[in-house]
């Protein structure tokens, strides 16, 4: 299906909420949520179903790999459809490839290693099996260390890249670019071999290829940096909080503070990546997409909000992060509740008393505005959050199988867990942030 980013009557995306795994490929800028792939190229988003929840993706303007549970897919993005599923049953799927290569299994019984070759699987090198280390979730496998420090690249032939101090971790990408990160420095290497250190602290997770495979963007301790493959040169290091992304077609960047996309120019190219867990009260929605907007009129008012639970009763609104209470249109407060690992779990605004409650059962009871404590206690479950109240004639259906939001004989292949009336349109939230404008039934 395709969502429009603009009006009409086709259904809109107002945010996209934090995504799963989120990517470009030099034309497009795609992301996941749950069992769903969506892929941005222009004014519209389209949307892949996917036959299970999405764990890990590689992206190239050809073809995507993505990773499930049990197996993998391989998705046409121009037409935005499945081309091919390949899943095994008796495996473990430890990385995706862009391109031809589907990915590898890791096969339990034996501790083998099948690379998919167009739906064929080929037992990698006999040395392989002595591998003493292996990057699972490797985003452009390519390559694996069979003895100490050697790097081998399992291509349309298998060959040695080259050799690497006490590596810490890899990523390969088209056209023979690899990045090995080892201990306060980073390798790059081009298609013939590995080329030169790059003299700084590269996250090979992290890694995004450009299409040609000539230079990546990686996190490094100052933000990310872009690296020439060939000369290992730094093209670029952008600062703050910011991760990459990938190439569409030049630098994308996910400005994790803001919750929005940059180009290299720092030019905001999509907005809503936000995920404060939403609360709906009256007229009030908080959360999707870090905003609160007025379902009275469709308005967006404050967009500024990170991770963490919202909390509304109509009138006041709050946000609580693992540290912070922040009143709307007030002040802050520390709720001081949450341990080294700790997290906020929900909060509930009941007449003049701010609820939080943690995960470890841990609940603070506050005054509003003004923070006082009134009460700390320790309990499992002190409340469920009460679902916010469903229009007549709308469905949602989010489980193991499927993600869907029913609108009279309309069905959407989305993920929701809320639903509200506005003006003409249904809106579907997830707790991730998403937030979807869905066209009415006529005469509802």
């Amino acid at each position: 299906m395709r969502l429009s980013l603009g009006n009409g009557p086709l259904p809109r995306l107002l945010a996209p909420g934090v995504p799963d795994w989120i990517g470009a490929d030099g034309v497009r800028i795609g992301w996941t949520l749950r069992d769903r792939l969506f892929l941005r190229a222009g004014d519209h988003v389209e949307v892949v179903e996917l036959p299970d929840e999405a764990e890990e993706v590689a992206a190239s303007p050809r073809r995507w790999t993505v990773a499930l549970g049990s197996g993998f897919v391989r998705v046409d993005p121009q037409a935005a459809r499945i081309e091919e599923l390949l899943v095994d049953d008796e495996a473990e799927p430890v990385a995706t490839h862009a391109g031809e290569d589907l990915g590898l299994f890791l096969e339990v019984p034996e501790h083998r290693l099948l690379r998919l070759v167009d739906g064929r699987p080929l037992p990698l090198p006999d040395g392989a099996l002595r591998a003493r280390w292996i990057r699972p979730w490797a985003t452009g496998f390519g390559a694996v260390w069979i003895d100490l420090d050697v790097i081998v690249r399992l291509g349309a032939r298998t060959s040695v890249v080259g050799r690497a101090p006490s590596p810490e971790g890899i990523a390969c990408g088209p056209e023979g670019g690899v990045l090995v990160a080892i201990k306060g420095d980073a390798v790059v290497a081009a298609p013939r071999g590995l080329a030169v250190r790059v003299g700084r602290t590269l996250d090979a997770d992290s890694a995004r290829f450009s299409p040609d495979g000539t230079s990546v963007l990686a996190a490094c301790p100052d933000g990310v940096a872009w690296v020439d493959l060939a000369t290992g040169a730094v093209r670029k290091v952008w600062d703050g909080s910011l991760a990459p992304v990938g190439f569409a077609p030049g630098p994308v960047l996910w400005d994790l503070d803001r919750g929005v996309l940059v180009d290299e120019a720092g030019t905001v190219l999509l907005d809503g990546f936000a995920g404060a867990s939403p609360a709906m009260a009256g007229q009030v929605l908080a959360g999707p997409g870090g905003a609160v907007w007025d379902l009275a009129s469709g308005t967006r008012g404050v967009a500024d909000l990170r991770d963490g639970v919202c909390a509304t009763d109509g009138e006041r609104t709050v946000h609580v992060d693992d540290a912070t209470v922040r009143v709307l249109g007030g002040g802050r407060f520390a709720h001081g509740l949450c341990g080294d690992e700790d997290a906020v779990d929900a909060a509930r605004i009941d007449g003049d008393t701010l609820i939080v409650a943690t995960l470890d059962g841990e609940v603070g009871r506050y005054t509003l505005p003004e923070g006082e404590r009134r009460e700390r206690t320790h309990q499992r479950s002190p409340w469920k959050r009460p679902p916010a109240p469903r229009p007549e004639g709308v469905t949602l259906t989010s489980d193991d199988a499927e993600s869907r939001v029913g609108v009279g004989e309309a069905t959407w292949p989305l993920p929701a867990d809320g639903a509200a009336r506005v003006a003409e349109s249904v809106w579907a939230w997830s707790h991730e942030g998403a937030l979807f404008a869905l066209p009415a039934p006529p005469n509802s």
